[in-house]
């Protein structure tokens, strides 16, 4: 028989909040609870929600248990994220705030909520036992649960990195000093060395982290289902999720610019509509360029509203980051991009574990930062050529029911 049976999930992203953070453990929460294990989920009962999708509580399944904790959160009551777009201008206010969130809550300003999920964990842990605790970060303040829960019992504990920690660009991108960064690099190493298993998103992610703990497996991120296909899509392209500064495609909106002044075909029927939040430097760039009344920012909008934009674009856009070091990131809205079965325009680093994708499955074009003649060729081609390409080669190991699989294996091989 397998000895796991009752599992504790910390997840600080959780129904009502929206975007692409919640789907991953939504959906594995669900299926492990489906197959027979005693879920119960450790979450915020006042969380900072940036997006709402009141829809998803409908998803979650009837036999998982919440533990809503309260928990408190430097400006708790806004709506906006302290570190978000950190590649923007700030005032000085900002900025101190900033060094202030970056220099005194390591790793992270959910680190007090953690904190008193900790005791709350601990206090369930010592009246009925869970046989598995599993921590999911971002925000990767979440995993000191886990240590802690380690240090101080005998559970099985895995940690999974939906993105990178010390590495990971948003934490580059913080005003950290060297007492601070020291601290991330130590926790980053403790956590990893007292985990029983580590599960990453990432190949290159997983190479990172050998050197700390050998036993790690990569499940990536995946899509729920495949969304019917139309037979005569929209001519637009699509983009879905936040667009932060450090991935303003500069070389995009040029190559828009240039084929909307020399191309009456290409500037009567190409639109580029955005759904997330969309950094104002970007905006302000779009503006500038005169190409606002073809680039379109809609603000976020609920997933299945979104999902029906995805199938009806002719083309959709997916944007790395444009940062050294940030191969290890395969951003989750690639996955829901295989799902719509469209071509997809890529920007990015090269080499890279999307570019990777690209290639083996046959999802689109992928370039860098750098290549605007590449950008300019594949929009003309699609938009007025309509010359589009087969895409989709092999996807459906990425279903999110496969990758469930292969995570419920993973569990009961801790048995």
């Amino acid at each position: 028989m397998n000895k796991i049976k009752r599992i504790a999930i910390m997840i600080y992203y959780w129904p009502p909040s929206g975007g692409s953070g919640v789907q991953r453990w939504l959906f594995l929460a669900n299926f492990f609870s489906i197959k027979g294990l005693d879920v119960t989920v450790f979450v915020p009962n006042n969380p900072r929600i940036a997006q709402k999708d009141d829809a998803l509580r409908q998803k979650i399944h009837h036999g998982i248990k919440e533990i809503k904790i309260h928990g408190w959160e430097p400006f708790q009551k806004s709506n906006k994220p302290i570190a978000e777009n950190l590649g923007e201008k700030r005032g000085m206010l900002k900025r101190f705030i900033l060094w202030v969130r970056a220099n005194f809550f390591i790793p992270d300003a959910k680190l007090y909520w953690a904190k008193a999920a900790t005791q709350i964990f601990l206090n369930q842990h010592k009246q009925k036992p869970f046989d598995l605790i599993v921590t999911s970060g971002p925000p990767h303040s979440l995993h000191l649960i886990g240590l802690q829960a380690k240090q101080q019992t005998s559970i099985l504990w895995i940690v999974d990195f939906r993105d990178p920690w010390t590495g990971f660009f948003q934490n580059r991108s913080l005003p950290l000093n060297k007492k601070a960064k020291k601290k991330h690099m130590k926790l980053e190493q403790k956590v990893l060395q007292h985990a029983d298993r580590v599960v990453v998103t990432a190949p290159s992610l997983k190479e990172d982290f050998k050197p700390h703990n050998e036993s790690i497996t990569v499940i990536t991120n995946g899509y729920e289902q495949l969304l019917p296909s139309k037979k005569s899509p929209g001519s637009g392209m699509v983009y879905a999720g936040s667009l932060k500064a450090q991935q303003n495609p500069t070389v995009l909106w040029q190559a828009i610019a240039s084929l909307i002044k020399s191309n009456a075909d290409f500037r009567e029927t190409f639109s580029l509509d955005v759904y997330g939040r969309v950094a104002t430097s970007i905006k302000k760039e779009v503006k500038s360029l005169g190409i606002d009344t073809h680039v379109r920012f809609l603000g976020y909008q609920p997933k299945q509203f979104v999902d029906i934009q995805l199938t009806n674009a002719k083309a959709l856009l997916l944007l790395g980051v444009n940062m050294p070091i940030t191969a290890n990131v395969i951003h989750g809205k690639l996955f829901e991009y295989m799902a719509a079965q469209r071509p997809v325009l890529g920007i990015g680093p090269k080499p890279s574990d999307m570019q990777t994708l690209f290639d083996t499955h046959q999802l689109g074009v992928y370039v860098s930062f750098l290549e605007q003649s590449k950008i300019n060729e594949t929009l003309f081609n699609w938009f007025v050529k309509n010359d589009m390409p087969q895409t989709g080669k092999d996807i459906k190991s990425y279903g999110r029911n496969e990758l469930a699989r292969e995570y419920l294996t993973l569990i009961r091989s801790l048995s």
